[in-house]
Order: structure tokens, then sequence, then C-alpha cells
């Protein structure tokens, strides 16, 4: 069975929405959570239903009654569940332990300089699922590298326990906050292209419209990540 990415994309959403609501859940309800028109997502459901992913049943809506005013409700099959855990797994597989160990080692030589960053980590912008989430750990990357020879870099890893406590806590909103705080640091900072800036900012303002819609698991692997690769920056680079 063929899954596209934005069926995957739209499965993973749906399993969490399924998990908060904890039972049955209307169309709406997935399109207010993805941002998209209702009839998108009823389309999309009745797709994913032909493919095994979904089932529909029918609700008689609680202040309604007679022929005709049921409702059409949603729910995740087995296969779905399958389909996630394996698009879980998928993100603590060996092509991202590859790309942590990729980062690490140019966060460790530290000879990088301002330009070459961009050029020589971050990739382009892909739209959804892994290559967001390998965009934004760049993103990060690339500051805290930038910020590793002045006060900036202090100012970022002290406050980082306050806006990450912890892998579990984390959310878009502390996500999205971590890169407003480092766009207020780096207008401190004396950055001496302005076009440079321009761009940097425009790399971390990508940032945070991405983590604004990144599901908890992709949360959570994001702030584990960060960590990770933070770690040597704070313990071995000078300040």
């Amino acid at each position: 069975m063929e899954i596209t990415r934005r069926q995957e994309d739209f499965i993973r959403k749906m399993i969490d929405l399924y998990r908060e609501l904890q039972g049955p859940f209307h169309y709406t309800y997935v399109a207010e959570r993805l941002g998209i028109n209702p009839f998108t997502a009823y389309d999309m459901l009745r797709l994913l239903e032909k493919k095994g992913i979904v089932t529909s049943q029918y609700h008689l809506a609680e202040d309604k009654s007679g022929p005709g005013r049921s409702e059409i409700f949603f729910l995740p099959t087995t296969e779905a569940h399958r389909v996630f855990a394996r698009l879980t797994e998928d993100f603590g597989g060996q092509e991202w332990k590859a790309l942590i160990e990729a980062v690490l080692l140019k966060v460790r030589s530290s000879t990088l300089q301002d330009r070459e960053l961009v050029n020589d980590i971050l990739t382009p912008i892909p739209p959804e699922g892994q290559g967001a989430l390998r965009y934004c750990l760049e993103v990060m990357t690339v500051i805290a590298l930038l910020l590793r020879r002045g006060n900036g870099r202090r100012l970022l890893f002290s406050c980082l326990p306050n806006i990450l406590p912890s892998i579990e806590s984390a959310n878009p909103v502390n996500l999205s906050l971590l890169g407003g705080f480092a766009l207020g640091i780096l207008a401190n900072e004396n950055i001496d292209d302005r076009d440079w800036g321009r761009e940097l900012i425009g790399h971390v303002r990508q940032y945070q419209a991405l983590v604004v819609n990144m599901n908890p698991q992709l949360c959570r692997k994001l702030a584990a990540s960060l960590r990770e690769v933070f770690k040597p920056l704070e313990e071995v680079l000078p300040g």
C-alpha cells in the first residue's frame, strides 16, 4: 500500500488528535487542527478509509433527532497505528543518528566562518516531517555556533533550561520561544554584513513557522537533538 508524504503527515496529526480526544473525531476537528478546509479534510479521510487507515461511523447529534440528523465520525484503524509506528521508528533510525554525528563534527571543529555556516550546514527547507525537523535543528545549531564567541552564547545557554526544562515538556510554544529568544540576541550582535544578518533572521523566522505546526513527537525529537548538539558548545567552546 502506497502512502504519500502528505498522507503520512496527515496520519501523524490524526493519531495525535485521536489520543488527545480518546475517541472518534469529526472531520471538522481535523480540519481545524491542520488549518485546512473542512472539505479537504473530509476527502482525505475518505481516501484513507479506502486504504484501510481509518474507519467511519455515524453518531446521532445530542441536540437532534429523527432521520438525517446523524453525523459522521472517524477512527484510526490498526493499520493506522502500524503506519504511525513505522513513521516514528524512522525518526530514530540510523539516518537521523548519522545526521546528528555530522552536525556534532562541525560543532566540535568550530572552524567555520560565518557565511560558510549556512552553505555548509543548512539544507533546503523541506515542507514537513523529518525534513522540517532537520532544518530546525540545523538553524539553531548555526545560531549557537555564531554566538560561540560572545556574551550571546552565555545568555542563550543560561536561559535554555527555563525555555526547555525537559525533553518531555517540549512543545511548539517553547520551541518557538527559543527562536524568538535567539532573534533577540542576534539583534544585539554586531553583524557587519547586513544582507547576511537579514538572511539569518529569515532562517530563524522560518524555524519558528515550522515548529508552530510540529506534533508532540517531533517536538520531543527536536528538543532531544538540540540538547545533544548544544552540549559540546556549552562545555568545550570558548566563551
